[in-house]
């Protein structure tokens, strides 16, 4: 038992810590700020007999404690770890978990990001933007996206417009042509992301101080 606990952990990437559940509103804007690559994406999320324990992770429980291991999907399609344990060393993994967490805070809000950054998603905008032809002046459009969990971008609308409709238009067409971003969840359950951002338009050749 032991070995195969080994295997299934290795397997998927022993130490990744679940987390609590949180209801994500999606009509809240969040700045887009973490750093984050495909691997960091990844996240286990490990049950004990079928329910889903904050914080409850393997390293809590004796090997020889565990009954059986399964890998499938949970209820929210995520590719799980499903360990059977007995009702005793369930109460105590309950308990182990309430002590370790009970003064502690830590943010479990999901994690997501343009691929590479800020920095990335600035040149990504400046490379693709195509400023209206006889544009004059400069100005923020603030365009409002969803990120799904896949990390692909739906439901762009302007939320701060020009009275440049052209602008408008292009705003929306950057938008809509952003490739997938990368997200993290720490919980099981997963819903979409709501974000705001701004795109500058300024005429050909006007140096833009911010």
């Amino acid at each position: 038992m032991k070995n195969l606990l080994l295997a299934v952990l290795l397997l998927f990437q022993v130490g990744v810590l679940s987390a609590q559940h949180c209801c994500v509103n999606d009509s809240v804007i969040r700045e887009i700020q973490f750093p984050l690559t495909e691997r960091d994406t990844e996240t286990v999320f490990y049950y004990f007999n079928e329910e889903w324990i904050c914080g409850a992770v393997p390293d809590m429980i004796e090997p020889d404690s565990i009954l059986k291991i399964e890998i499938k999907n949970d209820e929210y399609d995520n590719r799980a770890v499903f360990i059977t344990v007995s009702l005793e060393t369930l109460s105590q993994l309950k308990s182990k978990v309430d002590e370790t967490y009970r003064n502690l805070f830590v943010n479990y809000d999901p994690q997501c990001e343009f691929p590479g950054g800020n920095g990335k998603l600035k040149e990504w905008i400046e490379a693709n933007i195509r400023v209206p032809e006889g544009y004059k002046g400069t100005e923020r459009v603030v365009a409002q996206f969803k990120v799904q969990p896949d990390g692909s971008v739906t439901d762009a609308k302007i939320l701060r417009p020009s009275k440049n409709e052209a602008a408008n238009a292009e705003a929306l067409r950057l938008v809509n042509a952003l490739p997938k971003f990368r997200v993290k969840y720490f919980t099981p359950k997963k819903a979409p992301l709501c974000y705001a951002m701004p795109i500058v338009f300024k005429e050909p050749g006007l140096i833009y101080i911010r």
